[in-house]
């Protein structure tokens, strides 16, 4: 063969091998790109779930906490079939893929590995997990509750503020740094105090407060958090609706905004799936009895104890409305106002609900999947949930009168040296020299950070 034929043979040989090579290439990118819409595919449909015991309201029973912190969700990666069985689901290995731009980092995506535990609630991948939770937390003597639906949060009360650290923890510790929404049922020192602490590590989109100003120091440092935040600040009025991931939320009071704080606190009923929770603040009588007049709809499967268990709140007409086959008290262990009252405690028991204290078995956390509930508590305890707490008698008035500083407006009274006085708007300041009883006779209501 001459030369110049050797030369355009290699030539055309050239052409054809980076031609095959070419051809070859192709046809690989196209399977690998198969292979990975096939993957995404087939993991669309793969949701995680945690694990509920599959019983009915009414035979609900105490459980356990595996951890006392209640701050680790044991969690199940499964998917449902078509006839609605729990199905199984276990993570497809990426190193065993042939294709290596399919990478761990792409499958981890879409894959949940059912053999961890995962210990944030707030993560992306357990979204669908959550389903609805409700963490009732042991603050002491307080109310503190964090509702948690479909990686949506709101806090309602934050307990008083020596208990703002226990809130900062909890939401630290679960990652939440997105609250939906803040309720202050009322601006008592025992359900405000602790929501500084959380707005110090979660930023709030929208703040519920039935009152727009307080004189506490409490509610001056959530505004002044709420401001840097440029949360929105709303005073809701009876009939307000509004969602929380798939659960929907309706304020059914206070219907008149006004008296008492106690009675004006915001009551809120939700509603997940064909399961229902109530959370009443410190409504007492007055407020429940307006309620009941409005006609709203109150029936509900959980409810939040009003007012810690004061004889004052959840009369008989209310717990007849209401209907709850679980009851959940939030007060502080040996706490100076006997709560929660034999009265309260008595009715409970004749209505047959369920009842669970935050003073006895610390947090409390209730778990609904639409259709049924469990109940689980960080302690166990061998007291009867029924029976109220031995309180010392309190000292008797001495009789003699005193100097002590009245908010008109919140119908408290202290002493003339409590930090709230001094925080206090003048317009609502007013001097009184007498004595205690007769103080509270004419309604007015005791200090509980200076116990006048």
């Amino acid at each position: 063969m001459m030369v110049g034929d050797l030369r355009k043979f290699n030539k055309w040989r050239r052409v054809l091998v980076a031609f095959f090579l070419s051809f070859s290439f192709a046809l690989t990118c196209s399977c690998s790109t198969s292979r990975k819409e096939s993957l995404h595919s087939s993991d669309s449909s793969v949701t995680t779930e945690t694990s509920v015991r599959p019983e009915s309201v009414d035979s609900l029973e105490t459980e356990s906490l595996s951890d006392p912190s209640l701050t680790e969700e044991s969690v199940i990666a499964s998917s449902s079939d078509e006839t609605g069985s729990s199905v199984s689901v276990t993570e497809e290995n990426p190193s065993s893929l042939e294709e290596p731009e399919v990478s761990s980092a792409e499958s981890s995506e879409n894959v949940t590995d059912s053999s961890v535990e995962e210990s944030s609630i707030s993560k992306e991948t357990e979204a669908e997990t959550i389903g609805f939770e409700v963490y009732f937390l042991d603050v002491g003597q307080g109310d503190s509750a964090l509702v948690c639906c479909d990686n949506h949060y709101m806090l309602i009360d934050g307990g008083p503020s020596k208990s703002s650290d226990v809130v900062y923890s909890f939401l630290k510790n679960h990652e939440i740094t997105n609250l939906d929404y803040i309720v202050a049922t009322h601006p008592d020192e025992d359900h405000i105090g602790g929501i500084p602490g959380a707005l110090e590590f979660s930023e709030v989109e929208e703040f519920l407060s039935p009152v727009e100003d307080d004189d506490s120091y409490s509610f001056r440092s959530i505004l002044d958090r709420l401001q840097k935040q440029q949360a929105e600040f709303v005073v809701p009025s009876c009939g307000m609706e509004f969602d929380l991931g798939s659960a929907h939320c309706f304020v059914v009071g206070p219907v008149e905004n006004a008296g008492k704080l106690n009675n004006r606190s915001i009551v809120i009923r939700i509603v997940y799936g064909n399961t229902s929770f109530l959370f009443t603040g410190d409504a007492e009588s007055e407020e429940e009895e307006s309620i009941l007049q409005s006609g709203q709809t109150l029936s509900s499967d959980v409810m939040k104890v009003s007012h810690h268990g004061s004889e004052y709140s959840t009369t008989d007409m209310w717990l007849d409305a209401v209907r709850p086959s679980i009851a959940i008290i939030s007060c502080g262990q040996g706490n100076d106002f006997g709560f929660p009252t034999n009265p309260v405690l008595e009715r409970l028991k004749e209505h047959g609900i369920s009842a669970y204290r935050t003073d006895l078995q610390g947090d409390i956390l209730v778990r609904s999947d639409g259709e049924t509930i469990s109940v689980e508590t960080e302690k166990e305890t061998d007291m009867d949930v029924f029976s109220a707490p031995e309180i010392e008698p309190a000292e008797p008035d001495d009789g003699l009168e005193h100097d002590y500083i009245i908010n008109t407006k919140t119908g408290k009274f202290h002493k003339p040296d409590c930090e709230a006085v001094s925080k206090m708007d003048e317009k609502n300041r007013k001097e009184y020299h007498g004595t205690r009883t007769s103080l509270i006779e004419e309604g007015y209501v005791p200090c509980k950070m200076c116990n006048p």
